[in-house]
């Protein structure tokens, strides 16, 4: 069954399946996967491990395929099964990521409600995740309390960077996003005389063309540790 006998494998081949656009086969491949170690009652540590991992690669893969009750099924059952995994484990992300694609699929399966309350979840066990944020604003037209969640996290989210090309509003330790994103998603209606969503944009947009003059570190979040690093006073001020 696609080279079962080597999970670990199989989850780096759905990867490379997802990245190459064969989404049908991942679907496939994922759903196997995952049945075959909901089969399993007495799982070990590792292969509870590995459920959640392919649980996370199937709901992103039908969420892609457009057939959104079954990834609420999928992210329903991973919200369930990562409660399982041993207390400490770093290879199935934080709670926050799974509970942006649970918030997401409901989203689009239109359940409004629920989708909220899931987003408002990814944004307090984040402390303000920006993805998940937009994606509430996006999804979640002209809600007052998506607003307000996803404003407070561009003014906590701290100053642009630059990754190769790309300009990015990247929270610490939490997933970035594409500044032009942010200010495309900015110019909606929802936003309109909305003194801080415009206060945001604005700010965005300065930063951006100040990384692009040289007035601006590329990552200012680098650059300030760096200067962090240097002596507070000069040696000689002491001879």
């Amino acid at each position: 069954m696609f080279g079962m006998n080597d999970p670990a494998q199989t989850l780096m081949q759905l990867e490379s399946y997802i990245k190459d656009g064969r989404f049908e086969m991942s679907e496939v491949m994922a759903t196997q996967f995952t049945e075959m170690f909901l089969s399993n009652k007495k799982r070990t540590s590792q292969e509870q491990i590995m459920l959640v991992r392919g649980l996370q690669i199937l709901c992103d893969v039908l969420t892609l395929r457009q057939k959104y009750s079954l990834a609420v099924t999928a992210a329903k059952t991973l919200l369930r099964e990562r409660k399982k995994v041993t207390q400490g484990s770093s290879n199935i992300g934080l709670i926050h990521t799974d509970l942006h694609r649970c918030a997401k699929s409901l989203a689009l399966a239109g359940k409004r409600r629920k989708a909220k309350a899931y987003f408002t979840k990814a944004n307090n066990s984040s402390n303000g995740c920006v993805a998940a944020a937009s994606d509430g604003v996006r999804f979640i037209s002209s809600d007052k309390k998506m607003i307000t969640t996803f404003i407070t996290a561009l003014q906590n989210s701290g100053p642009v960077t630059k990754s190769g090309q790309l300009f990015l509003v990247a929270p610490s330790n939490l997933i970035p996003v594409d500044a032009n994103e942010i200010l495309l998603l900015l110019s909606d209606s929802q936003f309109e005389n909305n003194p801080q969503a415009l206060e945001q944009a604005s700010r965005i947009s300065r930063e951006i063309e100040m990384i692009k003059k040289g007035e601006m570190a590329a990552n200012a979040k680098l650059q300030s540790a760096l200067d962090s690093l240097k002596p507070k006073h000069d040696y000689y001020e002491y001879s």
